[in-house]
C-alpha cells in the first residue's frame, strides 16, 4: 500500500483555495466567492466548521464512496420553495466538473441534539449530523427514496455503518 494514499483520520490540512458557488439571492442566483481554509481528502470546508465535523463528514463520504469527485462544505442560509429553513443541507453539482456544494444553515448549531426511534430504541443524535449523513445519501443512492436515505441515516447514527453495509 502506498503510504501517500494513507491520511491520518485526525489530520486536517489547511489550504488556500477559493470557489466560485452559486447562490439564491432575493430570487436571483448569484455567484459568489467562498474562501476554502481546510481539506481532508477531496473534501473541502470554510473556516467555520468545526473538527469534530470534518471528521464526521470525512469518514461518512470515504464510506459511502463518495470519493470521486470534490465536496465542498460551508454555512450559509439554506431555502426550500423560497422559505428559509434550518434543519436541511442545500447541495448543487457545480458547473464545470468542480465539485459538489454542500450547504449547511448558519443557524443549525453543532450541539443541537433530536431523539430519533430505531428499533424500537431512542436514541439521541446530533441534528447537523443527521441532515449531512441524509445529504450525503442523497448523493451515494440517488435511487433510493428520501424516507430509505432518512431511515438509514438513523440507523447509521444510532447503530453503526454496519447496519446498513452488511
Amino acid at each position: 500500500m502506498n503510504k501517500n494514499n494513507i491520511i491520518n483520520i485526525n489530520t486536517i490540512e489547511k489550504t488556500q483555495r477559493y470557489i466560485v458557488v452559486p447562490r439564491r439571492i432575493r430570487g436571483k442566483v448569484q455567484e459568489t466567492v467562498k474562501p476554502l481554509k481546510k481539506v481532508k481528502g477531496n473534501c473541502y470546508f470554510t473556516s467555520n466548521m468545526p473538527h469534530a465535523l470534518i471528521n464526521f463528514i470525512y469518514r461518512g463520504v470515504k464510506k459511502l464512496g463518495l470519493t470521486s469527485s470534490n465536496l465542498i462544505f460551508s454555512r450559509g442560509t439554506v431555502r426550500i420553495n423560497n422559505r428559509i429553513v434550518h434543519n436541511a443541507v442545500s447541495s448543487t453539482v457545480l458547473d464545470w466538473d468542480l465539485g459538489i456544494s454542500f450547504i449547511i444553515p448558519l443557524k443549525l448549531r453543532y450541539n443541537t441534539f433530536v431523539t430519533i426511534e430505531v428499533d424500537k430504541n431512542d436514541y439521541n443524535v446530533r441534528l447537523m449530523e443527521l441532515v449531512i449523513l441524509i445529504a450525503l445519501m442523497a448523493h451515494a443512492y440517488p435511487s433510493l427514496s428520501r424516507k430509505k436515505h432518512i431511515e438509514n441515516a438513523h440507523k447509521v447514527l444510532a447503530l453503526g455503518w454496519k447496519s446498513i453495509l452488511t
